[in-house]
């Protein structure tokens, strides 16, 4: 049997797309057993998913002793081959305790990026995404497999428990408002606007997922229908919120993603992202909703930077009843 490790640490929404990487890999590698290095903070994102044999946890807060620990035990697993689709500091030092002519690793489009945020030159393939250049490094790939995440008939009656604890037992929504930068968010007024329009036009309840950090489900006005869930829920408690919700609204991040992978339609709202970054859905029934034609976006890989305009058009210009009515016209 072939032993196979795949590497990406992080973070959620690569991670979830890494799944379209590990399903070819196990269509290429039928009878391998396929091992996950990820952060620990990360790792419950991929419990009982089937082409997984072994979760491997980085525990980043081990520092360096714990980097070349995990070296070390890599070194001894005799691995047949290892794709690293991370392509970092961490990943490339792992590299050195694993056999060099088994190692496959990415080449992430640095240069590209620089050209495109720094000096508005594009030289994106229109086509480009994470999960092609993920593919990159495996021969014969010309189909790319839907994301794919898993929660347990044990997991989803508890959340159903949980929901039914709190007055939700018929059909809802979840909105994930927050994001890991704040430029990527929706304004608080746009998200309040697509709330009474969604409550206008439909009986869902509407839940709010988020972290601790995720502050702006504060500043979001509730009502009887509306929840917020912010930091009352774990990774995959909302997990399996997520795959029985009827549609997440959000921006270009990890719940999004994992929501699509969990067989949920999204609507995708880019900010400060785009294509060109690697943003965009995956879900058939998916929408993606963006300002285009605007000279300064994109502007970062992940929103990051903060915005040098008076205002942040790419988000302020986003049409709240259109998000709306291209959701109606599915129900």
């Amino acid at each position: 049997m072939k032993k196979i490790l795949i590497i990406r640490m992080s973070s959620i929404g690569d991670i979830v797309l890494a799944t379209s990487f590990l399903d070819s890999v196990k269509k290429q590698y039928p009878n391998s057993s396929i091992d996950f290095l990820i952060k620990k903070e990360f790792s419950p994102l991929l419990h009982h998913h089937p082409q997984i044999n072994n979760i491997i946890e980085l525990d980043k807060s081990k520092g360096w002793k714990g980097l070349v620990n995990l070296g070390n035990q890599l070194k001894h697993s005799d691995y047949d081959q290892v794709f690293d689709i991370h392509n970092v500091f961490r990943s490339k030092i792992l590299s050195f305790f694993l056999k060099k002519q088994t190692f496959l690793q990415i080449k992430k489009p640095r240069l590209k990026r620089f050209m495109l945020f720094n000096l508005k030159l594009n030289f994106f393939k229109k086509d480009f995404s994470h999960i092609k250049m993920y593919h990159s490094i495996l021969k014969d790939s010309n189909s790319f497999p839907r994301t794919s995440l898993q929660v347990s008939s044990d997991e989803l009656n508890k959340a159903k428990l949980f929901l039914k604890s709190i007055g939700v037992e018929n059909k809802f929504i979840c909105i994930v408002p927050g994001a890991a930068w704040k430029q990527k968010q929706l304004p608080v007024n746009k998200y309040n606007e697509l709330i009474d329009l969604l409550n206008q036009k439909f009986e869902f309840k509407i839940i709010l997922l988020g972290s601790k950090n995720d502050t702006i489900c504060d500043e979001i006005k509730i009502d009887d229908n509306v929840f917020n869930l912010k930091d009352k829920t774990s990774l995959r408690m909302a997990m399996s919120i997520l795959s029985i919700s009827e549609h997440t609204f959000g921006s270009d991040t990890g719940l999004l993603h994992a929501s699509e992978a969990l067989n949920t339609p999204v609507s995708m709202i880019l900010g400060p992202t785009s294509m060109e970054t690697g943003a965009g859905v995956n879900h058939p029934n998916s929408k993606l909703f963006e300002k285009n034609n605007l000279w300064c976006r994109p502007c970062s890989q992940n929103g990051k930077r903060p915005c040098i305009r008076k205002e942040q058009y790419c988000l302020t210009g986003i049409n709240i009843n259109k998000i709306a009515e291209t959701f109606q016209k599915g129900y």
